[in-house]
């Protein structure tokens, strides 16, 4: 199966004067108030008139601080009509994509090379590509049954905050969670661009899983290394991103290994063990509970709820299905696989 890996967006931004803020204000076509609260002096302007070229304009105003943030689609920049391409920066290309990006902002009156402005976000992006929807679907229902990571929230779409034309289907063919510094998603990107009007004849018959790990600064630091300019960060980022994403899929099923199977086949399994009956049955109930519910966590609590168990037994009973090659994420025994390897096992 095929990985694809490296930088989807960035984005860059630096502070402003007052007058700069106006300056540009008054220069940038197509703005949009994303919200404006004249009691707290608070104001946030979103622009997307070169959104087709790969850049995206946001103005905010709070009290005194006034900011200017671009986010930037590297490939898309370069004239990339592939809209799965995803950036590995090299020298020249970046001095290319820095050129026809302040070239198009001088026009705005930006006051400054986007080189030179501080980068405060990197989406590290793999494309997994399957012959097969049903599956990428699977693999993305997987994810959704993983763990909620601590401080982290799960996030859908809803139809007020007008981010995806249907956001039931959306909400279907993706999933993300997040805390402050990073946002997890993964979506099946194949539905996405056909939702946009972006699918072409260069996807037919492949289907594409997208993992998305968008770092900002602080976050950014900590996987990448401190680094000397945006190019490095950049660098670092397409170099890292597969590892970055391991890391994170390694924390949504911690403590689980071992192949998906059909529900039913894994209680069969765990059954036609000489273990002791309560261990079976704990198993079996663990098993239930985490086809039944929304989340590992959510699966575990309840089984530890139900047979008073500690941190500990858990992890063994963890280590039971593994010494079974049985991942607790079962497939419905409707599925048409019999198995499905670990999601990060995955490799070109």
């Amino acid at each position: 199966m095929k990985i694809n890996m490296g930088v989807h967006t960035y984005s860059v931004g630096m502070m402003l004067t007052a007058k700069q803020y106006h300056i540009i204000k008054r220069n940038i076509p197509e703005l949009e108030r994303k919200e404006i609260d004249y009691f707290n002096s608070k104001e946030c302007l979103y622009s997307g008139f070169s959104e087709n070229q790969g850049i995206k304009i946001g103005l905010s105003h709070f009290g005194l601080l006034y900011q200017l943030r671009i986010q930037i689609e590297p490939c898309r920049v370069l004239g990339s009509d592939n809209p799965t391409d995803l950036y590995i920066p090299n020298k020249r290309t970046y001095r290319k994509l820095v050129k026809i990006t302040d070239e198009i902002l001088k026009n705005c009156k930006v006051p400054r090379s986007i080189d030179k402005m501080k980068i405060c976000r990197i989406d590290l992006t793999n494309d997994l590509y399957f012959n097969d929807h049903e599956m990428l679907m699977q693999y993305l229902r997987i994810l959704k049954k993983g763990m909620i990571l601590p401080h982290y929230k799960p996030v859908k779409f809803n139809k007020k905050e007008k981010k995806a034309k249907d956001p039931v289907s959306a909400n279907k063919h993706s999933y993300r969670q997040q805390c402050k510094s990073v946002i997890f998603t993964a979506y099946d990107k194949t539905a996405q661009l056909d939702m946009i009007g972006r699918a072409d004849n260069i996807l037919m018959g492949k289907y594409i899983l997208r993992l998305e790990a968008a770092l900002k600064r602080n976050t950014m630091q900590k996987h990448l290394g401190k680094q000397s300019d945006n190019y490095n960060f950049l660098k670092a980022g397409a170099e890292k991103s597969r590892k970055v994403i391991i890391w994170y899929l390694k924390r949504i099923f911690k403590g689980c290994t071992g192949s998906h199977i059909c529900y039913q086949d894994a209680v069969d399994k765990v059954n036609a063990t000489l273990w002791k009956e309560k261990t079976k049955k704990c198993l079996c109930y663990f098993l239930r509970k985490v086809s039944d519910s929304q989340s590992l966590n959510a699966a575990i609590d309840k089984t530890r709820e139900k047979f008073h168990l500690s941190s500990s037994q858990v992890s063994r009973l963890m280590k039971k299905l593994d010494q079974l090659d049985i991942h607790p994420i079962t497939l419905p025994n409707n599925c048409k696989f019999e198995y499905l390897k670990e999601l990060k096992q995955h490799k070109n």
